[in-house]
């Protein structure tokens, strides 16, 4: 998907990361990500445990805390499951919670609600190992352990993963070279691996860039911060186009940036709406025109 940006990039490019895990607007603080609260809204009403969004990673971003429910995030199941049968965990379980204390309460439900979760992931990764030889990189090892959950059966709607370093104003051919292969190579072991498993259809891959470059290269052979950028969804239903919009004007600038045109919560409206199965004013608090994919 080309062109997909932002209203007012030049106010908030500082923040960037903050609007495209929030969906917000250039001009919104909020304190709850998008997926957190696709989490509240499925879980409205009924008890959901944070294995719903999984991230592997060993600190939560923002885009999985709900304001009722957050994500989980981890490293791997089995380091995660040996860290809730600590003795430290365990004493702190047996020990009741204030009831006229909320914040210690929701720390406590916290708490047992990751016990809850790392049981079952632990005991569910179990069942399905890949066989596929990825590579021994983060990002690499991260998503063989989501392949072997997703083959597993683990009842996870949305794993999220990152791979940094894409800030490049210095050098930056020799920077994108060594990370989009390090991503290519990757995703490519993790799309071949799902289509061995016959799970490919029932996965949507969606990658996204914290911000666009500018067009014009700086004097450092980088470019700095731009708006438009680009979108890959890969898997789900067979589409007609591999790329779903026009490609970016070069002759029709910005003040020497590209010209969005395609609102990123358009993406994420679709996404909820066509794959989640949600009401995406509920997440996004605004109607957002869906685009077609499939």
């Amino acid at each position: 998907i080309n062109n997909v940006g932002y209203p007012n990039p030049d106010r908030s490019h500082f923040r960037s990361m903050d609007i495209w895990q929030t969906g917000s607007g250039s001009d919104q603080y909020l304190s709850t990500g998008w997926i957190g609260r696709y989490l509240d809204a499925q879980c409205k009403g009924q008890s959901c445990l944070p294995h719903q969004a999984l991230e592997i990673d060993d600190t939560l971003s923002l885009a999985l805390k709900g304001k009722q429910v957050n994500g989980l995030s981890l490293q791997n199941p089995e380091k995660l499951y040996g860290q809730t049968k600590s003795a430290l965990v365990k004493n702190i379980g047996t020990i009741p919670p204030a009831d006229d204390h909320e914040s210690v309460a929701y720390l406590y439900k916290t708490l047992a609600e990751t016990v809850s979760s790392a049981e079952y992931v632990h005991s569910k990764a179990k069942v399905s190992k890949s066989r596929m030889m990825y590579p021994t990189t983060e990002l690499g090892k991260s998503l063989k352990t989501i392949a072997e959950l997703i083959t597993s059966g683990v009842s996870t709607s949305v794993y999220y993963v990152s791979l940094s370093g894409f800030d490049t104003h210095i050098r930056q051919n020799d920077q994108q070279d060594r990370l989009l292969r390090q991503y290519a190579e990757a995703v490519n072991v993790f799309v071949n691996d799902l289509t061995a498993s016959s799970r490919l259809d029932d996965v949507m891959i969606m990658t996204f860039s914290e911000f666009g470059r500018r067009v014009k290269q700086n004097a450092s052979s980088g470019t700095d911060h731009g708006t438009a950028n680009n979108v890959f969804l890969i898997g789900g239903p067979k589409r007609t186009r591999p790329i779903l919009n026009e490609a970016p004007d070069l002759t029709d600038l910005d003040n020497g940036d590209l010209k969005y045109k395609l609102d990123f919560r358009q993406v994420y409206a679709t996404l909820l709406e066509d794959w989640l199965k949600t009401d995406s004013k509920s997440v996004l608090d605004k109607e957002f025109e869906p685009l077609k994919l499939f």
